[in-house]
């Protein structure tokens, strides 16, 4: 097994130093963005890439920061959606680099490009044995599409986060993304990704879910959510499916429009089955709160419920090919009245889209939290988004 992850890692390298510069220097740094990070402190925080700007790499590269100062004798868990492309392969390499300095590397995969070379050179170097310290774990719950599979749910494990036992100074990390390890990602999505250090009440119930969704416990009812205190605020995480409800309406519920409260909206997908939450917004508008979006694939149901109200200030970005690019991400900020605080700014974010299989059929993972400064980052990054539209 030894001898067979060495030939594909020597593969993987050459791989990379073939990859095409389509746009020089630019290129190689997408082709291998992990390569030559500075080490920087471990701390709780946001990041987001920029397409737009020049910096489409900034999850992965903060990411791989965490990769490359975890310990021999730590531990790295990883529940993620696709790794392909020339970007997959980096990160895969930081990944066996880590775990033959000692580190044990745990990682579950859906199982739609299960066979991408980074996927088999992580097979390779983890083997798939649960009993040992590193593992592959690909979900084999084949959906009825027949194109992806999930662990728990019935369609897809769609969860993009990670969990460093220890990596530099900080125990306890936990990083919740919107982003996959793909080359489109890399270059024209926008996404965002959130580091929570040292809540150790948090990690455990991401550690439980993970483990969850290794053992494949399969339900479509697995909602359950856990919050917790740190420095700073709180935070609050959610995992998916969900049999019945909503939470994005159950926090809308809890929204006052009194004093001008605002509700900024970066969501990659909504559908029509989710057409609740376009009402929802357009009543709130109609009570005061300003809403801005900015949106990619929209049902079309939902994209005439939001533009017959003029207030609604909404722009799109939907070009996975070209700049300005794709969003990618899936948040939602509220700035003023929520739950009786008429001052509260809260940031909700993770994996699952606005559409009925995020809610009711994938693995998901999102977190709550109203720590200032990352709420500012992400208010920043919307407004960011938003003035470069169309």
């Amino acid at each position: 097994m030894r001898v067979k992850a060495l030939l594909l890692s020597v593969a993987l390298a050459a791989g990379l130093a073939a990859v095409p510069s389509a746009g020089g220097a630019v290129a190689d740094e997408v082709a291998r963005p992990c390569r030559d990070v500075p080490v920087t402190p471990v701390r709780t925080g946001a990041v987001f890439n920029d397409p737009a700007g020049g910096d489409a790499t900034a999850i992965v590269r903060a990411i791989c920061n965490l990769v490359h100062q975890a310990p021999a004798g730590s531990r790295i868990r990883i529940a993620h959606f696709v790794v392909s492309g020339a970007a997959g392969l980096d990160f895969a390499t930081e990944l066996i680099a880590a775990h033959r300095r000692g580190v044990d590397v745990q990682m579950v995969l859906d199982g739609w490009q299960d066979t991408t070379p980074a996927a088999e050179a992580l097979r390779a170097e983890l083997g798939t044995d649960e009993s040992a310290d590193s593992w592959l774990h690909v979900c084999s719950r084949v959906s009825p599409e027949g194109n992806t599979s999930s662990c728990i749910g019935t369609k897809g494990q769609h969860n993009k986060f990670y969990l460093f036992s220890r990596t530099g100074d900080a125990r306890d990390v936990v990083v919740q993304s919107s982003a996959n390890l793909t080359d489109v990602n890399s270059r024209t999505y926008w996404n965002n990704a959130t580091t929570l250090v040292g809540n150790t009440k948090l990690y455990a119930a991401y550690d439980a879910y993970f483990e969850d969704l290794a053992a494949e416990r399969a339900t479509d009812d697995y909602y359950r959510t856990t919050t917790t205190g740190m420095p700073g605020g709180t935070v609050r995480s959610y995992f998916f499916p969900r049999a019945e409800g909503d939470h994005v309406l159950e926090i809308l519920a809890k929204v006052g429009c009194d004093g001008g409260t605002t509700i900024h909206i970066g969501m990659s997908e909504w559908d029509s089955y989710r057409i609740a939450i376009a009402e929802r917004l357009v009543a709130l508008s109609g009570q005061g709160c300003r809403v801005k979006i900015v949106h990619g694939l929209m049902d079309d149901e939902v994209l005439a419920t939001l533009s017959a109200d003029p207030r609604i200030e909404r722009r799109v970005l939907n070009d996975a090919s070209a700049l300005p690019g794709r969003i990618h991400s899936k948040y939602f900020l509220i700035d003023g009245e929520f739950d009786g605080d008429a001052n509260a700014r809260w940031v909700f974010t993770g994996s699952p889209n606005w559409n009925a299989t995020s809610l009711r059929r994938n693995d998901e993972a999102m977190i709550q939290t109203n720590i200032r400064s990352v709420f500012d980052a992400y208010e920043a990054n919307f407004g960011y988004m938003f003035a470069t539209a169309s």
